[in-house]
């Protein structure tokens, strides 16, 4: 089924304003565990003037900020956005879609994404966009999520929506692949193809704590908006069971000091010519 990009990217900005708030607060700390190797990986310093794009709420951007870096973050969602201007008033932060980039060719010494990626609908477009607006010899680092099998967050969720056979959300336009950069090969060509030079892709594996079952709950349901659409509009006893049945799922990850959760990610790297 051919994906309708202008719908999903709809759906997409709509969810991601709903859930800002709470993304901020409970999805923020696992998106932010790639954020040292991101930065390190275009060499973000003071002076270096940084794109931040699919910024939500401004956590990348922040981080570039913090290393003295001259920075812009862009995203699709108006809610995000002005939750990241109130909360980093040091950043520039504009409103714009990854394929229709506001800004003039060569822009940018380096344009950071930190878990972006899957959720562009015309990926290739979003890319050529992201290195228009790089300057020669600029670099590019992107990150996303390996597979649900050792990114268990993402997993837990897919795999209890699966047991309960909870459909998609219907307004979710179909066709798109969240993980089909979730492979070095696949996401290594796309840099390749966007024209870049230099392209690494690492793996980078670790575990996330969380005390408790409702805080894997809240980082769900509050991060993964294509993911968690599905039971969010369930009624209320399904959406009792189905915390019943991710808590089950859970306890393989019981230790100590509450749930470990095993996170895997990629990041992919590339220079400008």
């Amino acid at each position: 089924m051919a994906l309708d990009a202008r719908a999903f990217t709809a759906f997409e900005s709509a969810a991601h304003d709903r859930i800002a708030g709470r993304y901020a607060e409970h999805f923020a700390p696992l998106t932010g565990l790639a954020l040292g190797s991101l930065l390190d990986a275009v060499r973000v310093a003071a002076g270096r003037r940084v794109l931040d794009v699919a910024t939500g709420p401004g956590v990348a951007a922040a981080a570039a900020l913090g290393r003295g870096a001259a920075v812009t973050g862009v995203d699709v969602s108006p809610a995000m956005v002005a939750l990241a201007q109130q909360a980093h008033p040091g950043v520039e932060f504009r409103l714009g879609d990854v394929v229709a980039l506001p800004f003039r060719d060569g822009s940018f010494d380096a344009v950071l994404c930190n878990f972006g990626l899957g959720h562009f609908p015309e990926p290739e477009e979003a890319l050529t966009e992201c290195v228009r607006v790089l300057a020669p010899g600029g670099s590019l680092a992107f990150s996303w999520w390996d597979q649900p099998v050792r990114q268990r967050v993402q997993g837990l969720f897919r795999e209890t929506i699966a047991e309960l056979g909870v459909p998609p959300h219907p307004d979710v336009p179909q066709g798109h692949d969240t993980f089909r950069f979730s492979a070095p090969e696949a996401f290594a060509a796309l840099l390749r193809g966007a024209g870049l030079r230099d392209v690494t892709v690492t793996e980078h594996r670790t575990v996330h704590a969380m005390p408790d079952v409702e805080a894997l709950w809240r980082a769900g349901m509050g991060g993964m908006a294509i993911t968690a659409s599905a039971i969010a509009i369930q009624d209320e006893a399904t959406q009792a069971r189905a915390r019943e049945v991710l808590a089950r799922r859970a306890e393989a990850h019981r230790g100590p000091q509450g749930l470990e959760i095993p996170i895997s990610y990629f990041i992919g790297t590339g220079q400008k010519t």
